[in-house]
């Protein structure tokens, strides 16, 4: 190499510069420059093949490394994949033990918060299915005499109600050849109200004594149209209070009231036809006996046909304290005697009187009233309330939080309800032992008032209203 060196470094030593001296020189100088380029190439890539070959020995044992390697982590990641789908699938069965734990918990303690609060429900519950048990035997019985009761002991005073019940159906029903069983002691209203309604009614007028609660509850439970009389306008204050701005009131004669009729039969209202006389119009015939047409649609009221509305209510009203109907309007009617009685006059009166002279006292009576009135009203909602929702639920309402919180809050209300209902009882009984002394002034007015208004029995000039009673009462005591 150092030898040729010289020669290859020469300018002359080109094979196209020798080719014009020499074709075999020019060759031979030619094979010498490219032998020693592929010398000095071979020099440089020789070393390179070399370390080529041996990278590719170690690539080659790298990747077998990184192969096996590689194989090694996908079986720990299939490995961690199966653990974790084991972790998560115990943590998921860990949580929901915990869930039926907590769930567990909470019903077992919603159960005894439902015991808790139906216990004292038990017993009485309990008396109620055997009562209802035993009504099973007596309950055609039951219905018969209520029914009759209803349909015919309306037009009639205390007395004779207690002797048409007591000494003329009940033993009538024993005395058959099959005996129809009833009831002892059967009280026609426990099947047909409750003490919330009596209550609510006697919250809107109506006199709290035994005649006008049995009154009322003929003519809310009556088929046909209610006919009362009505004397001293008991009733009718009632009815107008009861039913308020959606009462029409018409009477016989009035301009148009026929057309008032009319729109209300087509519209559903209730009509209180007051101050009629022994006779109605004709053309109410259809009306009052409930004649429909086109299967019950429409109704007849003289040369028209009138939409009939099925919420329609007719109730009629008489002043007259002995009236003489015509047969077809006792038959098409429930009469119902609203007159006075001499106990509830009186205790009304005594309220008048007290009214006078203990104002305060009066006042707290009529709150007192009031107040106990409201409590059976709220006391039966409530467990009709609670009685909707047991019978409502449906599966498991032991998970149902809202109807035992609801429950709860029912009975708590209640709880509460009947301590002051108590209370209010000691103190309406103190009332009443105040109230008492001046039951001798109103027993004197209610006697006074059934003696002057027996008079027209001597003559009919002597006649004497229930208002002005009551007035020439006040005037009494105001100047006493």
């Amino acid at each position: 190499m150092k030898a040729i060196q010289p020669y290859l470094d020469d300018p002359e030593f080109d094979p196209e510069f020798i080719r014009s001296k020499s074709i075999a020189a020019a060759g031979l100088s030619a094979w010498v420059i490219n032998i020693m380029m592929y010398f000095t190439v071979f020099c440089q890539v020789e070393p390179k093949r070399i370390a080529l070959s041996q990278a590719n020995a170690e690539l080659s044992t790298a990747r077998e490394k990184l192969r096996v390697i590689t194989t090694k982590i996908n079986q720990l990641e299939s490995d961690l994949a199966t653990l974790t789908a084991e972790f998560e699938k115990a943590t998921n069965e860990k949580l929901r033990c915990q869930q039926e734990a907590e769930t567990t918990a909470k019903t077992i303690e919603l159960a005894n918060r439902l015991v808790g609060g139906l216990a004292s429900e038990n017993v009485r519950w309990a008396d109620s299915v055997q009562g209802f048990k035993k009504q099973e035997h007596t309950m055609p019985g039951d219905v018969l005499m209520i029914t009759a009761f209803v349909s015919y002991v309306g037009c009639f005073t205390k007395q004779y109600r207690l002797i048409l019940q007591d000494e003329c159906w009940k033993p009538y029903l024993k005395t058959l050849q099959y005996p129809i069983p009833v009831s002892e002691g059967l009280d026609p209203l426990t099947l047909l109200v409750d003490d919330a309604t009596v209550a609510s009614w006697n919250n809107e007028g109506l006199p709290s004594d035994r005649m006008s609660t049995e009154n009322a509850t003929i003519l809310t439970s009556c088929e046909r149209w209610p006919l009362m009389i009505d004397p001293q306008l008991q009733g009718a204050k009632w009815i107008k209070t009861r039913f308020g701005a959606d009462l029409k009131i018409i009477q016989l004669g009035q301009k148009g009231y026929l057309d008032s009729i009319e729109r209300a039969v087509s519209s559903g209202d209730v009509v209180l036809i007051e101050n009629m006389g022994e006779a109605i119009d004709p053309v109410l015939d259809s009306l009052v006996g409930r004649n429909t047409i086109k299967k019950g649609r429409a109704i007849k009221m003289g040369d028209k046909e009138v939409e009939y509305h099925v919420d329609f209510r007719l109730i009629l009203h008489t002043k007259l304290a002995n009236p003489h109907f015509k047969p077809e309007m006792q038959a098409q009617t429930t009469l119902i005697n609203f007159t006075v009685t001499r106990d509830g006059l009186e205790d009304q009166l005594l309220a008048d009187v007290v009214s006078k002279e203990r104002p305060d006292l009066e006042k707290l009576k009529s709150d007192l009233t009031r107040q106990q009135n409201q409590f059976k009203i709220t006391l039966k909602e409530l467990e009709d309330n609670l009685l909707a929702r047991l019978s409502a639920a449906e599966g498991n309402f032991l998970g149902d939080y809202a109807l035992v919180e609801n429950l709860e809050t029912t009975k708590r209300t209640a709880a509460e309800i009947e301590i002051k209902a108590e209370e209010a009882k000691k103190t309406e009984v103190e009332i009443n032992t105040a109230r008492e002394h001046y039951r001798i002034a109103a027993a004197r007015a209610s006697l006074l008032y059934f003696i002057l208004n027996d008079l027209n029995k001597i003559n009919p000039m002597y006649q004497f209203s229930l208002k002005v009673n009551t007035v020439f009462m006040s005037m009494t005591l105001r100047c006493s």
